[in-house]
């Protein structure tokens, strides 16, 4: 999301790292994190843990740890420093500005916490409030409407961005990405078209690559991603973890695990701490019957709600002593998110309710609120396993035609989708 004050695609290091942030977020739209329920974690540590409504008071002893923080010496929390300093210094620079605000939306994502989009959010809003805003700073603000899954806000940003300058490559590749992650395939299409015309061949490529993975072409998907991928052997690491990212995905589609774990791999090797593809990695290790490799992979990540959900199920699947306490403790974080008004984690709400609380019905409805919102490929698999588990097949039919009508690939939605079919079949001719 990096560009010149003149409009231009930065055609370096700065394109290719704030292009896999709206790329690979349209992978993985739907996970994110807000920073752990410190009373929740700490009441956590006895051996019982207390009972709903998961907010009772609780006062810390002296020199008792409630949150780590990011160390001083990390380069991403110098960085973001040294960006600070440069905006202070020029409080009216709108590159400055974006700059710290990029920097922030990026150290947010990776590290699963979102008071950094607070942050660059807060930066951003003077140029964003003014009479005549340019269209960077819209296009900034719909980044971080599009984290927090405030997708039509998202979108209204963009338009408005597009129609100040036809030419801003991040905001079509942006708005292709809520396209996709709203399941309206032939819109994002065009958007990749524009993406290629403003932001290069490349990153065009890439987009429609992406693309075909959702619409019946997976293995087409992976030849042209994998054109990207041999295209710029000197790519910045955050682009090259992005294209590996969707390479893992398209491999998924077509049931190909070794292939796919490999680019996962590849793209953690880019990446090591980034949350989205730990998180990616780690449903992955789940689907794969592999739930004791799940905790190491995430034991620095625990700040993230989302990140923390898969360790929960690791330990649910293992029988751990300990996959009370952990269920607990994942309640306690939904609860506190809704305490705060938010209410764009159905997704992982769903799998909450449905595979470690074992209530199918909330499952479902939570399932069938997200949909409404977004349409990713793990949008519907919560809808049909939630459907299946509360054996409630009709409540999954607009699943099932959006699957039907877009004709995705997918080893695990496959057996679920003949499933819920054979039982309206066989309601329809008890009828």
């Amino acid at each position: 999301m990096i560009f010149e004050d003149g409009g231009h695609l930065d055609a370096g290091h700065h394109s290719h790292r704030r292009i896999l942030a709206a790329c690979w977020s349209a992978l993985l739209c739907g996970l994110g994190a807000v920073n752990v329920t410190p009373a929740a974690e700490v009441a956590a540590s006895s051996d019982l843990a207390p009972p709903p409504p998961f907010r009772a008071p609780y006062v810390p002893a002296d020199g008792e740890v409630l949150q780590e923080v990011p160390s001083t010496t990390d380069p991403a929390v110098i960085n973001m420093r040294q960006l600070r300093r440069s905006l202070d210094a020029a409080p009216h620079s709108l590159r400055a500005a974006k700059a710290l605000a990029d920097a922030y939306i990026d150290y947010g994502r990776q590290v699963g916490d979102a008071h950094y989009a607070g942050y660059a959010e807060a930066i951003i809003a003077p140029w964003v409030r003014a009479a005549t805003p340019p269209a960077d700073a819209l296009v900034t603000q719909a980044t971080i409407l599009q984290y927090r899954h405030q997708f039509a806000d998202a979108r209204e940003y963009l338009q408005r961005a597009i129609k100040i300058e036809a030419h801003n490559g991040q905001a079509w590749l942006t708005l292709a990405t809520l396209d996709m992650v709203q399941g309206d395939y032939a819109t994002a299409g065009k958007d990749c078209v524009q993406v290629t015309n403003t932001a290069g061949v490349e990153t065009g490529l890439a987009c429609s690559g992406n693309l075909r993975s959702y619409v019946g072409q997976a293995r087409q998907s992976m030849a042209v991603l994998q054109q990207v991928e041999a295209a710029d052997d000197a790519a910045p690491a955050s682009y090259k973890a992005w294209i590996e990212g969707l390479l893992a995905e398209s491999a998924e589609r077509l049931g190909d695990w070794p292939l796919a774990e490999s680019h996962y791999r590849s793209a953690l090797k880019s990446l090591p701490r980034d949350n989205f593809l730990l998180v990616a990695y780690a449903d992955f290790l789940l689907d794969r019957g592999r739930p004791q490799e799940v905790t190491p992979l995430l034991a620095d990540h625990t700040q993230s709600d989302t990140a923390f959900l898969r360790i929960a199920l690791a330990q649910a699947a293992l029988h751990g002593d300990q996959s009370k306490r952990y269920t607990w403790i994942v309640a306690a974080r939904f609860e506190a998110l809704r305490l705060r008004g938010s209410d764009y984690f159905g997704r992982e709400e769903s799998r909450f309710a449905l595979q470690l609380q074992h209530d199918p019905d909330t499952a479902l409805d939570l399932a069938l609120r997200n949909w409404q919102v977004q349409r990713a490929p793990w949008d519907a698999r919560v809808v049909l396993e939630a459907a299946v588990a509360a054996k409630k097949p009709r409540a999954a039919i607009p699943v099932l035609e959006f699957l039907e009508r877009t004709r995705l690939e997918d080893p695990i939605l496959e057996p679920l989708d003949h499933q819920l079919r054979a039982q309206l079949a066989t309601a329809a001719g008890r009828q």
